[in-house]
């Protein structure tokens, strides 16, 4: 029987609770905003009582702005705001619940982002025999979906989890199999993360090439059967073509990274911590939910 594997990307979660109530923060008695942390410890309690994984880790994006993808192109989520002060507040203490928790937490480093280092652990993963769910509201990671491998979206506004596999991205996006996800939008863009794209190739244009050509490189060898506006806007901006598929593109081989098993292993989390932590936090509901799952890791 294959072994279980979630991977949690965090920032998407925090930000996702951050915005959740950003109307109508939530704050302690003591006036700490609380906003980003409740809805990615719901989250993690809603899976570890849900799923009972035996192995979990969590992935932060660096600090610091380093990513070779801005590098490569400066305006790369040039768009992006600055990191509101509440999250940077939030992190230690979302921390400290992974710890309590005694889940494992790594950072992204030199030059890549955590989706390169959630795809690399995902890829090694799967090769030891792992089923590999990565937690995440980022639709970037649709493009590792394999047999193995697949999307976890977390329950959000009432509705339940879903888990996407092969089949549900063929559908939604008409590709013949998840990675033409990057080819797909090496054509359209990403407005999210600020990726050109080919001008003029909107989605209708991109889900058709990838239906008849299945890349974008066989898209550039076969301009000769386009005309028009579209044909000299794709032949023009065959550099920025392939600029979007190489920022686009998870890295799944970062050298410095590996799979132990024992570290990704959970083991019974320290019950006086969660409710010292979930007491200053006032996470009064919570608790209970906690409680739970630690009665659950203690019988093991």
């Amino acid at each position: 029987m294959n072994k279980k594997l979630f991977l949690i990307d965090a920032y998407p979660l925090i930000y996702q609770s951050y915005y959740a109530y950003i109307h109508n923060p939530l704050f302690t008695s003591k006036g700490l905003n609380t906003s980003p942390i409740i809805n990615f410890t719901y989250f993690l309690i809603k899976t570890l009582n849900n799923e009972k994984p035996s192995y979990m880790a969590t992935v932060f994006d660096s600090i610091q702005e380093t990513s070779f993808r801005k590098k490569e192109y400066n305006k790369y989520k040039a768009h992006r705001k600055k990191t509101p002060e509440a999250i940077s507040t939030a992190i230690p203490y979302i921390i400290k619940i992974l710890k309590t928790f005694k889940i494992s937490f790594f950072y992204a480093q030199n030059g890549y982002e955590a989706d390169d280092c959630i795809g690399t652990i995902a890829k090694i993963a799967e090769y030891k025999g792992y089923i590999v769910y990565i937690i995440t509201l980022d639709k970037d990671f649709f493009q590792l979906i394999t047999e193995n491998i697949k999307v976890y979206i977390p329950p959000f506004k009432g509705k339940e989890r879903k888990i996407l596999g092969i089949e549900e991205i063929k559908k939604e996006f008409g590709v013949n199999h998840p990675k033409q996800i990057v080819d797909l939008w090496s054509m359209m863009g990403d407005p999210s993360d600020n990726i050109p794209g080919l001008p003029g190739v909107g989605k209708i244009n991109a889900t058709k090439f990838i239906k008849k050509y299945g890349s974008i490189e066989k898209l550039f060898n076969s301009t000769h059967d386009l005309n028009g506006k579209i044909k000299k806007n794709i032949e023009k901006n065959k550099d920025l073509g392939f600029l979007s598929k190489k920022l686009i593109t998870i890295v799944t081989n970062i050298p410095f990274f590996s799979f132990q098993e024992e570290k990704f292993r959970i083991k019974k989390p320290n019950w006086n911590s969660i409710k010292k932590i979930f007491g200053e936090l006032e996470f009064i509901r919570l608790l209970k939910k906690a409680h739970e799952y630690y009665k659950f890791k203690s019988k093991e």
